[in-house]
């Protein structure tokens, strides 16, 4: 399996020069060729995801309806949001809604899968507990059995096989593992002391609270305060900020943009200086976090219990229509080259934007003005199916392994979160995130690559703390997410145009964590939820 090769670039260009996040963050692919053994030894493909049928959008032909049904509820988009509305739907005794998926199976970017030895994810691998603006999730795992109770001050209690066991981190630096991210061993007292510097301006805007009580920076951003002071960070960059510290080391700005890169897809230039205060600020400190072994495919999975089998997935919405007491769908099933139409009373728009402009009637002739500050980074998450986990100097495995001054961010070790009386088979989830200032021109280079091309660049990386890596991998499948996550670029959170996005149109509301500009689940779930309440109110 594998994509086509862009025109003029040969294997070698794109793997050297071509993927510019490498460039922006001062780093460079690093090149690896597998021993012939490994060549036939190791299985995989590019298994997703579904970018063929989803491009054929920008063409707009297809054939006519030869069907109609009609539905109390239509939502369109089987990822956190879309099934966050079913599932407050449901819970409130509404079932005359369906969900419609492009892709294979639900879930979006919380997808997962599964093999003999343990179920793994597709993308989102973790949640942070959740704080008291979250209600809906705490409701979530409430429902899921995660909390085990509440203290005396009434806040939950959770369940301790749900929080990500110990040692949770690791960063390989200097030629062996070491505990935490933070790269510390080896740092000069500069580093150090600027590193404090940091943390506290991050615990600073952590215990902000404005006149009217609301925390600076919070989950879901929506709960935030409007200060003008604070609103207008979102006008800077993250880099322009640590720059107003004084914040110059190099280990320190690398963990910063670390984090801009894991939870963003963007780098320190790229990121609004709000968006990346917030990553710090709106969690508790060394929070704990909830994590499974398919991530936050389990909670996708705890959803999909109330919805039921109300969800059809290869299901491609190619004309949205909002009418004056209903709304009208069209959905394409590639299979089978045929539109069925579907009328609803009310419809929920679980979409991106970018998708959104192309299938809703009064933007498929005239963009809406908000579109273009909507852009999103690739990702490449690759699960790496190996038979031993693979040995490294220093510090022992953890769940979250990083890689110092890599272009990878490092993988997750899906048996982490499993009992486990002696070594074994496991999965390690690698993920990759395109963080370079054009993210169309990385997405063109992304999927230009074959499948042998990300074996070979996923090897190079985890043979530098692991040079035996080869010898207990036995098969990598990848997944390209082509708009893996909205960018939280300088005013695009606080501008303006995203709270335009977010109003519905008749009876079609939208929801989608790009409208918080922020790709979390609480905040997918947040409009999920949301859009529901507008329909049951």
């Amino acid at each position: 399996m594998g994509r086509g090769r862009s025109v003029g670039l040969t294997r070698r260009e794109l793997l050297l020069g071509g993927l510019g996040a490498a460039a922006s963050a001062g780093l460079a692919w690093r090149l690896y060729e597998p021993s012939p053994a490994a060549h036939g030894r190791i299985l995989g493909g590019i298994v997703g995801a579904s970018h063929v049928p989803g491009h054929r959008l920008r063409d707009g032909r297809f054939p006519q309806p030869s069907s109609t049904e009609s539905v109390g509820v239509a939502i369109v988009g089987g990822g956190v949001a879309g099934l966050s509305a079913a599932w407050r739907l449901a819970k409130r005794g509404r079932t005359d809604f369906r969900v419609f998926e492009l892709e294979p199976r639900e879930g979006g970017t919380s997808a997962w899968g599964a093999n003999g030895t343990t179920r793994y994810p597709w993308g989102a691998h973790y949640l942070p507990v959740p704080g008291p603006d979250a209600v809906w999730v705490r409701e979530l795992l409430e429902e899921m059995g995660v909390l085990e109770g509440r203290g005396a001050d009434g806040e939950p209690i959770y369940g301790e096989r749900h929080l990500c066991f110990d040692p949770e981190e690791r960063l390989f630096l200097d030629g062996k593992w070491r505990e935490g991210l933070f790269p510390g061993d080896g740092a000069s007292e500069d580093d150090l002391a600027q590193s404090r510097r940091f943390r506290e301006a991050m615990t600073r805007h952590r215990g902000m609270r404005d006149s009217s009580g609301r925390r600076a920076f919070a989950i879901p951003i929506e709960a935030s305060s409007r200060d003008a002071e604070l609103l207008a960070l979102d006008r800077t960059t993250m880099a322009a900020f640590l720059d107003s510290l004084g914040i110059t080391s190099k280990r320190v700005r690398w963990w910063v943009e670390y984090a801009c890169r894991d939870d963003f897809g963007c780098s320190l230039a790229t990121t609004s200086a709000w968006a990346g205060i917030h990553y710090w600020a709106s969690r508790v400190e060394d929070g704990p976090l909830l994590t499974w072994p398919e991530g936050n495919g389990r909670l996708v999975r705890a959803m999909m219990e109330r919805i039921g089998p109300r969800v059809e997935t290869g299901r491609v919405a190619v004309r949205v229509v909002p009418e004056d007491r209903g709304v009208v769908i069209d959905l394409w099933d590639p299979r089978t080259d045929s539109v069925k139409r579907v009328k609803a009373d009310h419809a929920v728009l679980a979409v991106p934007q970018f998708v959104a402009a192309r299938i809703v009637e009064p933007w498929r002739g005239s963009a809406p003005e908000w579109l273009p500050s909507f852009t999103y980074s690739p990702w490449m998450v690759a699960n790496v199916h190996v038979d031993r986990l693979p040995a490294g100097e220093g510090f022992e495995t953890a769940w979250d392994n990083v890689i110092y001054d890599s272009e990878g961010l490092g993988y997750v070790v899906a048996t982490h979160q499993l009992p486990r009386s002696a070594p074994g088979p496991s999965v390690l989830t690698y993920y990759r995130a395109f963080v370079g200032p054009d993210p169309a021109a990385e997405r063109t280079r992304m999927l230009s690559l074959h499948w042998e091309d990300w074996r070979d660049l996923i090897l190079a990386d985890l043979s530098v703390p692991h040079p035996a890596i080869e010898e207990v991998v036995t098969r990598i499948d990848v997944m390209l997410w082509a708009h893996g996550m909205i960018r939280p670029t300088p005013e695009f959170l606080w501008g303006g145009l995203r709270a335009r996005a977010a109003q519905p149109l008749g009876r079609l509301h939208v929801a989608h964590s790009d409208l918080s500009g922020i790709a979390l689940f609480e905040e997918a779930q947040y409009w999920g939820v949301r859009a529901a309440e507008e329909i049951l109110g």
